[in-house]
């Protein structure tokens, strides 16, 4: 596939792709070099792809499996807090990434803080079915695994967020 085509493919897809590399990435800064890691890695590997109705998820499964390597070779690091406790360290003080704590204020704390609960697996598919839309066989192809696989982490995934959920519930209506 000559790179013209491949560059017309992957465009409508590159806020997808930029979302969800946000939400995988600790910082923005990381999230762009992710995004950006994985662009190159497809345009490099663009003559596998085998359909390019499926680009979408093809380009998130390489942004994912690379997301996947770099957890896996992270060495642990030296955090150096100040304050005399840690919670002093940075409280109320902002991260850094006004984008990523803007978007994380798009969610209603309590769900935020169950999504955060959840195992990445799950995370990943209810983000991406619900947030950014993509089809059962969209996140198969993106999360690498059969769309079983998939059915399963969403149902796991949705009944975790309603359980997190519910106690939240019930203190708001006073029960």
């Amino acid at each position: 596939m000559d790179a013209h085509h491949f560059t017309r493919l992957i465009e409508p897809h590159l806020d997808v792709l930029h979302r969800l590399a946000r939400r995988l990435a600790p910082t923005r800064a990381d999230a762009e070099d992710l995004a950006q890691e994985a662009l190159v890695r497809a345009f490099e590997k663009r003559d596998a792809l085998r359909d390019p109705g499926k680009v979408r998820g093809w380009v998130l499964a390489t942004m994912r499996n690379l997301h996947l390597n770099r957890i896996r070779d992270e060495k642990p690091h030296l955090l150096v807090l100040t304050g005399d406790k840690p919670d002093e360290a940075g409280a109320g003080e902002p991260r850094g990434d006004l984008e990523r704590e803007l978007l994380d204020r798009h969610l209603p704390d309590e769900l935020f803080l169950a999504m955060r609960a959840l195992p990445e697996e799950q995370a990943s598919a209810i983000w991406l079915r619900e947030v950014e839309g993509l089809s059962y066989e969209e996140l198969a192809e993106a999360m690498g695994t059969p769309i079983g696989t998939v059915r399963s982490r969403l149902a796991r995934a949705r009944a975790a967020l309603l359980e997190e959920m519910q106690p939240a519930r019930c203190r708001a209506s006073g029960a």
